[in-house]
Protein backbone atom coordinates (compact mmCIF):
# COMPACT_ATOMS: atom_id res chain seq x y z
CA UNK A 1 0.00 0.00 0.00
CA UNK A 2 2.94 2.49 0.47
CA UNK A 3 4.28 2.06 -2.99
CA UNK A 4 0.96 2.51 -4.31
CA UNK A 5 0.25 5.61 -1.96
CA UNK A 6 3.78 7.46 -3.12
CA UNK A 7 3.70 6.61 -6.94
CA UNK A 8 -0.39 8.00 -7.03
CA UNK A 9 0.36 11.19 -4.88
CA UNK A 10 3.16 12.00 -7.25
CA UNK A 11 3.20 15.68 -8.27
CA UNK A 12 1.92 16.07 -12.26
CA UNK A 13 5.88 17.01 -13.26
CA UNK A 14 7.50 13.96 -11.63
CA UNK A 15 9.05 11.57 -14.08
CA UNK A 16 7.46 8.48 -14.12
CA UNK A 17 8.97 6.25 -15.52
CA UNK A 18 11.98 6.96 -13.65
CA UNK A 19 10.20 6.34 -10.56
CA UNK A 20 8.62 2.74 -12.30
CA UNK A 21 12.73 1.88 -12.84
CA UNK A 22 13.25 2.61 -9.24
CA UNK A 23 10.05 0.41 -7.94
CA UNK A 24 10.34 -1.94 -10.23
CA UNK A 25 6.95 -1.62 -11.66
CA UNK A 26 5.68 -0.87 -14.90
CA UNK A 27 3.84 2.23 -16.38
CA UNK A 28 1.10 0.83 -17.37
CA UNK A 29 0.16 0.04 -13.10
CA UNK A 30 1.32 3.06 -11.94
CA UNK A 31 -1.01 4.88 -14.34
CA UNK A 32 -3.73 2.79 -13.18
CA UNK A 33 -2.87 3.52 -9.49
CA UNK A 34 -2.98 6.82 -10.21
CA UNK A 35 -6.57 7.12 -12.51
CA UNK A 36 -7.96 5.60 -9.09
CA UNK A 37 -6.12 7.68 -6.28
CA UNK A 38 -7.71 10.79 -8.70
CA UNK A 39 -11.15 9.11 -8.81
CA UNK A 40 -12.15 7.02 -5.79
CA UNK A 41 -9.29 8.04 -3.12
CA UNK A 42 -7.63 5.35 -0.83
CA UNK A 43 -10.25 3.08 -1.76
CA UNK A 44 -9.37 2.72 -5.52
CA UNK A 45 -5.59 1.30 -4.00
CA UNK A 46 -7.21 -1.64 -2.40
CA UNK A 47 -6.86 -5.23 -3.50
CA UNK A 48 -9.29 -6.17 -6.52
CA UNK A 49 -10.56 -9.61 -8.09
CA UNK A 50 -8.88 -10.03 -11.69
CA UNK A 51 -12.08 -12.60 -12.71
CA UNK A 52 -14.39 -11.06 -15.22
CA UNK A 53 -17.05 -9.03 -13.65
CA UNK A 54 -19.29 -10.84 -15.82
CA UNK A 55 -19.05 -14.25 -16.66
CA UNK A 56 -19.82 -15.21 -20.47
CA UNK A 57 -22.66 -17.53 -20.82
CA UNK A 58 -23.77 -17.83 -17.16
CA UNK A 59 -27.23 -19.57 -17.24
CA UNK A 60 -29.79 -16.57 -16.13
CA UNK A 61 -31.40 -16.51 -12.81
CA UNK A 62 -34.48 -17.21 -14.37
CA UNK A 63 -33.24 -21.12 -15.09
CA UNK A 64 -31.56 -21.65 -12.28
CA UNK A 65 -35.04 -21.03 -9.93
CA UNK A 66 -36.31 -23.54 -12.04
CA UNK A 67 -33.49 -25.95 -12.15
CA UNK A 68 -33.88 -25.94 -8.07
CA UNK A 69 -38.08 -26.35 -8.41
CA UNK A 70 -37.76 -29.53 -10.54
CA UNK A 71 -35.40 -30.99 -8.45
CA UNK A 72 -38.07 -30.03 -5.58
CA UNK A 73 -40.68 -31.33 -6.91
CA UNK A 74 -38.84 -34.55 -7.90
CA UNK A 75 -37.67 -35.11 -4.70
CA UNK A 76 -41.67 -34.94 -3.35
CA UNK A 77 -42.77 -37.56 -6.24
CA UNK A 78 -40.38 -40.40 -5.01
CA UNK A 79 -38.69 -40.20 -8.09
CA UNK A 80 -34.63 -39.70 -8.51
CA UNK A 81 -33.48 -35.87 -8.06
CA UNK A 82 -29.78 -35.52 -9.45
CA UNK A 83 -28.10 -33.85 -11.87
CA UNK A 84 -28.91 -36.28 -14.71
CA UNK A 85 -32.78 -36.77 -13.46
CA UNK A 86 -33.27 -33.09 -13.05
CA UNK A 87 -31.51 -32.46 -16.80
CA UNK A 88 -34.22 -35.26 -18.04
CA UNK A 89 -37.25 -33.43 -16.60
CA UNK A 90 -35.78 -30.06 -18.19
CA UNK A 91 -35.45 -31.49 -21.67
CA UNK A 92 -38.28 -34.04 -21.82
CA UNK A 93 -40.89 -31.96 -19.64
CA UNK A 94 -40.14 -28.12 -20.95
CA UNK A 95 -37.89 -28.51 -23.46
CA UNK A 96 -34.84 -26.70 -21.93
CA UNK A 97 -31.40 -28.26 -22.81
CA UNK A 98 -29.11 -28.29 -20.23
CA UNK A 99 -25.99 -30.67 -19.42
CA UNK A 100 -25.72 -32.55 -16.50
CA UNK A 101 -22.74 -30.97 -15.64
CA UNK A 102 -24.46 -26.83 -15.44
CA UNK A 103 -27.16 -28.63 -13.67
CA UNK A 104 -24.85 -29.86 -10.84
CA UNK A 105 -23.09 -26.16 -11.02
CA UNK A 106 -26.12 -24.41 -10.38
CA UNK A 107 -27.56 -27.13 -7.86
CA UNK A 108 -23.81 -26.77 -6.01
CA UNK A 109 -24.09 -22.53 -6.18
CA UNK A 110 -27.59 -23.06 -4.40
CA UNK A 111 -26.47 -24.98 -1.82
CA UNK A 112 -28.44 -28.04 -3.05
CA UNK A 113 -25.48 -30.81 -3.23
CA UNK A 114 -24.15 -32.53 -0.22
CA UNK A 115 -20.19 -33.53 -0.29
CA UNK A 116 -19.71 -37.14 -0.32
CA UNK A 117 -15.91 -37.66 -0.24
CA UNK A 118 -16.44 -40.86 1.29
CA UNK A 119 -18.53 -42.61 -1.99
CA UNK A 120 -16.31 -44.09 -4.26
CA UNK A 121 -16.85 -43.32 -7.82
CA UNK A 122 -18.42 -44.12 -10.06
CA UNK A 123 -15.38 -44.99 -12.40
CA UNK A 124 -14.06 -47.15 -10.10
CA UNK A 125 -17.00 -49.81 -10.36
CA UNK A 126 -16.22 -52.96 -13.34
CA UNK A 127 -20.21 -52.77 -14.45
CA UNK A 128 -21.54 -55.94 -17.02
CA UNK A 129 -24.76 -56.47 -18.31
CA UNK A 130 -26.42 -59.43 -20.50
CA UNK A 131 -26.72 -58.08 -24.05
CA UNK A 132 -30.18 -58.59 -24.82
CA UNK A 133 -33.39 -58.80 -22.72
CA UNK A 134 -34.56 -61.78 -21.05
CA UNK A 135 -31.23 -63.43 -20.98
CA UNK A 136 -31.05 -63.11 -17.42
CA UNK A 137 -33.82 -62.04 -14.76
CA UNK A 138 -32.47 -60.95 -11.33
CA UNK A 139 -35.00 -61.26 -8.37
CA UNK A 140 -34.92 -60.63 -4.67
CA UNK A 141 -37.19 -59.48 -1.58
CA UNK A 142 -37.59 -56.65 0.64
CA UNK A 143 -39.34 -55.24 3.48
CA UNK A 144 -42.09 -52.94 3.69
CA UNK A 145 -44.58 -51.54 6.75
CA UNK A 146 -48.18 -51.27 6.49
CA UNK A 147 -49.43 -48.08 8.04
CA UNK A 148 -50.76 -50.76 11.08
CA UNK A 149 -47.09 -51.46 11.93
CA UNK A 150 -47.15 -54.70 10.19
CA UNK A 151 -43.99 -55.55 8.01
CA UNK A 152 -44.87 -57.28 4.63
CA UNK A 153 -42.74 -58.35 1.68
CA UNK A 154 -42.05 -57.22 -1.77
CA UNK A 155 -41.24 -59.76 -4.58
CA UNK A 156 -39.39 -58.02 -6.99
CA UNK A 157 -37.95 -59.04 -10.43
CA UNK A 158 -36.04 -57.26 -13.43
CA UNK A 159 -34.43 -57.71 -16.64
CA UNK A 160 -30.65 -57.11 -16.25
CA UNK A 161 -30.12 -56.01 -19.99
CA UNK A 162 -33.24 -53.53 -20.39
CA UNK A 163 -33.80 -52.79 -16.07
CA UNK A 164 -37.49 -53.48 -16.74
CA UNK A 165 -39.40 -54.61 -14.00
CA UNK A 166 -40.85 -57.33 -14.96
CA UNK A 167 -42.84 -57.92 -11.60
CA UNK A 168 -43.54 -56.78 -8.15
CA UNK A 169 -45.44 -59.14 -6.36
CA UNK A 170 -47.15 -57.54 -2.44
CA UNK A 171 -47.13 -60.62 -0.25
CA UNK A 172 -47.54 -61.65 3.85
CA UNK A 173 -44.39 -63.83 3.76
CA UNK A 174 -41.57 -64.67 0.84
CA UNK A 175 -42.18 -67.94 0.12
CA UNK A 176 -40.68 -70.34 -2.77
CA UNK A 177 -44.61 -70.55 -3.81
CA UNK A 178 -45.19 -66.55 -4.03
CA UNK A 179 -41.50 -66.43 -5.91
CA UNK A 180 -43.31 -68.79 -8.34
CA UNK A 181 -46.26 -67.04 -8.83
CA UNK A 182 -44.53 -63.63 -9.04
CA UNK A 183 -42.66 -65.72 -11.86
CA UNK A 184 -45.30 -66.91 -13.61
CA UNK A 185 -47.15 -63.45 -13.93
CA UNK A 186 -43.69 -62.07 -15.16
CA UNK A 187 -43.49 -64.57 -17.74
CA UNK A 188 -47.29 -64.34 -18.85
CA UNK A 189 -46.38 -60.72 -20.25
CA UNK A 190 -42.82 -61.03 -21.20
CA UNK A 191 -41.64 -64.28 -21.64
CA UNK A 192 -39.42 -66.73 -20.56
CA UNK A 193 -35.72 -65.89 -19.34
CA UNK A 194 -32.81 -68.08 -20.59
CA UNK A 195 -31.29 -67.71 -16.73
CA UNK A 196 -32.47 -66.12 -13.35
CA UNK A 197 -30.33 -64.40 -10.52
CA UNK A 198 -30.96 -64.35 -6.86
CA UNK A 199 -29.25 -65.09 -3.49
CA UNK A 200 -29.26 -67.58 -1.59
CA UNK A 201 -32.60 -67.10 0.62
CA UNK A 202 -34.29 -69.99 0.78
CA UNK A 203 -37.02 -69.27 -0.69
CA UNK A 204 -35.69 -69.00 -3.95
CA UNK A 205 -32.82 -72.01 -3.94
CA UNK A 206 -31.94 -74.68 -1.78
CA UNK A 207 -28.89 -75.47 0.18
CA UNK A 208 -26.69 -78.28 -1.27
CA UNK A 209 -27.82 -81.55 -0.73
CA UNK A 210 -31.11 -80.78 -0.06
CA UNK A 211 -34.57 -81.20 -2.40
CA UNK A 212 -35.47 -77.87 -4.48
CA UNK A 213 -37.45 -75.78 -3.24
CA UNK A 214 -40.88 -74.97 -5.33
CA UNK A 215 -39.15 -72.46 -7.53
CA UNK A 216 -36.06 -73.94 -8.00
CA UNK A 217 -37.71 -77.28 -9.47
CA UNK A 218 -40.16 -75.29 -11.88
CA UNK A 219 -37.09 -73.65 -13.22
CA UNK A 220 -35.44 -76.62 -13.91
CA UNK A 221 -38.30 -77.62 -15.55
CA UNK A 222 -38.61 -75.17 -17.84
CA UNK A 223 -35.07 -74.92 -18.44
CA UNK A 224 -34.16 -71.69 -17.03
CA UNK A 225 -30.68 -72.25 -15.88
CA UNK A 226 -30.62 -70.64 -11.84
CA UNK A 227 -27.86 -68.85 -11.05
CA UNK A 228 -27.27 -67.81 -7.01
CA UNK A 229 -24.92 -65.12 -5.94
CA UNK A 230 -21.76 -65.90 -3.06
CA UNK A 231 -22.88 -65.79 0.09
CA UNK A 232 -22.67 -62.43 2.15
CA UNK A 233 -21.76 -60.48 -1.48
CA UNK A 234 -24.96 -58.74 -2.97
CA UNK A 235 -23.13 -56.78 -5.52
CA UNK A 236 -23.77 -59.71 -7.44
CA UNK A 237 -27.22 -58.69 -7.72
CA UNK A 238 -26.45 -55.31 -7.71
CA UNK A 239 -29.03 -54.03 -10.21
CA UNK A 240 -31.88 -55.57 -8.30
CA UNK A 241 -30.96 -54.22 -4.69
CA UNK A 242 -30.25 -50.66 -6.54
CA UNK A 243 -34.15 -51.11 -7.66
CA UNK A 244 -35.67 -52.14 -4.41
CA UNK A 245 -34.09 -48.21 -3.42
CA UNK A 246 -35.45 -46.41 -6.00
CA UNK A 247 -39.09 -48.39 -5.26
CA UNK A 248 -38.78 -47.28 -1.61
CA UNK A 249 -38.05 -43.71 -2.28
CA UNK A 250 -41.38 -43.66 -4.19
CA UNK A 251 -43.38 -45.62 -2.17
CA UNK A 252 -42.04 -43.47 0.84
CA UNK A 253 -42.85 -40.30 -0.75
CA UNK A 254 -46.70 -41.89 -0.45
CA UNK A 255 -48.91 -42.11 2.41
CA UNK A 256 -48.25 -46.05 3.74
CA UNK A 257 -50.34 -48.90 2.29
CA UNK A 258 -53.56 -49.53 4.86
CA UNK A 259 -53.40 -53.21 3.26
CA UNK A 260 -51.35 -55.96 0.90
CA UNK A 261 -53.99 -54.96 -1.90
CA UNK A 262 -53.20 -51.46 -1.54
CA UNK A 263 -49.40 -52.09 -1.82
CA UNK A 264 -50.18 -54.04 -4.62
CA UNK A 265 -51.86 -51.00 -6.31
CA UNK A 266 -49.08 -49.02 -5.57
CA UNK A 267 -46.59 -51.39 -6.57
CA UNK A 268 -48.60 -51.90 -10.42
CA UNK A 269 -48.58 -47.58 -10.18
CA UNK A 270 -44.75 -47.35 -9.71
CA UNK A 271 -44.08 -50.43 -12.65
CA UNK A 272 -45.68 -47.99 -14.93
CA UNK A 273 -43.82 -45.12 -14.14
CA UNK A 274 -40.57 -46.68 -13.88
CA UNK A 275 -40.68 -48.83 -17.16
CA UNK A 276 -42.58 -46.31 -19.51
CA UNK A 277 -41.67 -42.79 -17.59
CA UNK A 278 -38.61 -42.59 -15.71
CA UNK A 279 -35.02 -42.44 -17.62
CA UNK A 280 -32.41 -45.06 -16.51
CA UNK A 281 -28.90 -43.51 -16.44
CA UNK A 282 -27.78 -47.37 -16.16
CA UNK A 283 -28.96 -47.94 -19.78
CA UNK A 284 -28.05 -44.18 -21.36
CA UNK A 285 -30.98 -42.38 -20.32
CA UNK A 286 -33.44 -44.40 -21.79
CA UNK A 287 -36.58 -45.88 -20.47
CA UNK A 288 -36.64 -49.44 -19.79
CA UNK A 289 -39.44 -50.39 -21.83
CA UNK A 290 -37.52 -48.68 -24.75
CA UNK A 291 -34.29 -50.45 -24.04
CA UNK A 292 -36.84 -53.88 -23.73
CA UNK A 293 -38.07 -52.94 -27.18
CA UNK A 294 -34.65 -52.22 -29.29
CA UNK A 295 -33.89 -55.90 -28.98
CA UNK A 296 -35.29 -58.74 -29.81
CA UNK A 297 -35.63 -60.61 -26.32
CA UNK A 298 -33.72 -64.21 -25.90
CA UNK A 299 -34.91 -67.58 -23.93
CA UNK A 300 -34.06 -70.55 -22.72
CA UNK A 301 -32.18 -73.05 -24.58
CA UNK A 302 -34.58 -75.90 -26.33
CA UNK A 303 -33.79 -79.35 -27.99
CA UNK A 304 -34.23 -79.12 -31.74
CA UNK A 305 -36.84 -81.59 -31.30
CA UNK A 306 -39.05 -79.62 -28.88
CA UNK A 307 -39.09 -76.19 -30.42
CA UNK A 308 -39.61 -73.02 -28.64
CA UNK A 309 -41.44 -72.93 -25.49
CA UNK A 310 -44.85 -71.16 -24.82
CA UNK A 311 -46.41 -70.04 -21.79
CA UNK A 312 -49.89 -69.54 -21.06
CA UNK A 313 -52.17 -68.91 -17.62
CA UNK A 314 -55.55 -70.51 -17.08
CA UNK A 315 -58.29 -70.50 -14.75
CA UNK A 316 -59.42 -74.30 -13.99
CA UNK A 317 -63.68 -73.95 -14.40
CA UNK A 318 -65.54 -75.25 -12.18
CA UNK A 319 -65.77 -78.66 -14.51
CA UNK A 320 -61.96 -79.15 -13.77
CA UNK A 321 -61.01 -78.31 -17.21
CA UNK A 322 -58.79 -75.46 -18.96
CA UNK A 323 -58.24 -74.66 -22.38
CA UNK A 324 -54.46 -73.81 -22.84
CA UNK A 325 -55.57 -73.25 -26.46
CA UNK A 326 -58.21 -73.05 -28.93
CA UNK A 327 -58.40 -76.21 -29.83
CA UNK A 328 -57.64 -78.19 -26.38
CA UNK A 329 -59.21 -79.10 -23.71
CA UNK A 330 -57.41 -80.72 -20.72
CA UNK A 331 -59.20 -81.96 -17.99
CA UNK A 332 -57.06 -82.20 -14.60
CA UNK A 333 -60.14 -82.51 -11.86
CA UNK A 334 -62.51 -80.51 -9.66
CA UNK A 335 -60.19 -80.36 -7.00
CA UNK A 336 -58.13 -77.48 -8.71
CA UNK A 337 -61.61 -76.09 -9.78
CA UNK A 338 -60.99 -72.02 -10.10
CA UNK A 339 -57.16 -71.93 -9.38
CA UNK A 340 -54.61 -70.66 -11.49
CA UNK A 341 -52.66 -72.90 -13.91
CA UNK A 342 -49.24 -72.13 -16.29
CA UNK A 343 -49.20 -74.21 -19.49
CA UNK A 344 -45.90 -74.69 -20.22
CA UNK A 345 -45.23 -76.62 -23.82
CA UNK A 346 -42.20 -77.39 -25.73
CA UNK A 347 -43.04 -78.88 -29.15
CA UNK A 348 -45.44 -81.97 -28.16
CA UNK A 349 -45.14 -81.75 -24.35
CA UNK A 350 -46.82 -79.88 -22.54
CA UNK A 351 -46.67 -79.26 -19.01
CA UNK A 352 -49.45 -78.08 -16.28
CA UNK A 353 -48.05 -76.32 -13.50
CA UNK A 354 -50.39 -74.97 -10.35
CA UNK A 355 -49.60 -71.07 -9.82
CA UNK A 356 -50.81 -70.75 -5.82
CA UNK A 357 -48.76 -73.84 -4.76
CA UNK A 358 -46.00 -74.27 -7.47
CA UNK A 359 -47.29 -77.85 -7.70
CA UNK A 360 -46.89 -79.94 -11.17
CA UNK A 361 -50.40 -80.95 -11.73
CA UNK A 362 -49.52 -83.21 -15.12
CA UNK A 363 -47.63 -83.41 -18.00
CA UNK A 364 -49.24 -84.24 -21.09
CA UNK A 365 -48.34 -85.13 -25.18
CA UNK A 366 -50.19 -83.53 -27.50
CA UNK A 367 -51.23 -85.45 -30.30
CA UNK A 368 -52.40 -84.70 -33.74
CA UNK A 369 -55.88 -84.33 -34.44
CA UNK A 370 -57.00 -84.77 -30.86
CA UNK A 371 -58.12 -82.30 -28.67
CA UNK A 372 -59.70 -83.73 -25.29
CA UNK A 373 -57.01 -85.19 -23.03
CA UNK A 374 -57.77 -85.97 -19.40
CA UNK A 375 -55.62 -87.07 -16.34
CA UNK A 376 -57.87 -89.65 -14.52
CA UNK A 377 -59.03 -87.44 -12.11
CA UNK A 378 -62.47 -87.57 -11.06
CA UNK A 379 -65.20 -85.60 -12.76
CA UNK A 380 -68.13 -85.66 -10.87
CA UNK A 381 -69.25 -83.67 -7.84
CA UNK A 382 -68.24 -80.31 -6.79
CA UNK A 383 -65.31 -80.04 -4.35
CA UNK A 384 -64.41 -77.02 -2.25
CA UNK A 385 -61.38 -75.21 -4.25
CA UNK A 386 -58.19 -75.17 -2.52
CA UNK A 387 -57.05 -71.84 -3.10
CA UNK A 388 -59.45 -69.13 -5.28
CA UNK A 389 -57.91 -67.30 -8.12
CA UNK A 390 -57.18 -64.07 -8.32
CA UNK A 391 -57.01 -63.71 -11.59
CA UNK A 392 -60.55 -64.61 -12.53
Amino acid sequence: MNVKMLVATLPEGANISEWCRKLGISRETAYKWRRRFATEGTAGLEERSRGAQRVHRKTDVDIEDLVVRVRAELRLEGLGHGPASVADRLRVGLGIELTDSTVWRILKRRGQIDKQPQKRPRSSWKRFEHTRPNECWQGDDTHYVLADGTEVRIINMIDDHSRLNVESLATAHCTSEKVWEAFCRAIARHGVPAQFLNDNGRPWISHDGFAPVTFQANLLRMGVRQIHSSPYHPQTCGKVERFHQTQQLWLDARAPAESIEELQALLDAFRLVYNEQRTHRGIGRRTPKSAWEAQLPAGPPTEAREGPMTVALCVVSDKGEIRPASKIRVHIGVEWQRCSMAVIRRGDLMTILSIETGLLVCELVIEAGRTSYGTGRPRGGRRKPRIKSDLM
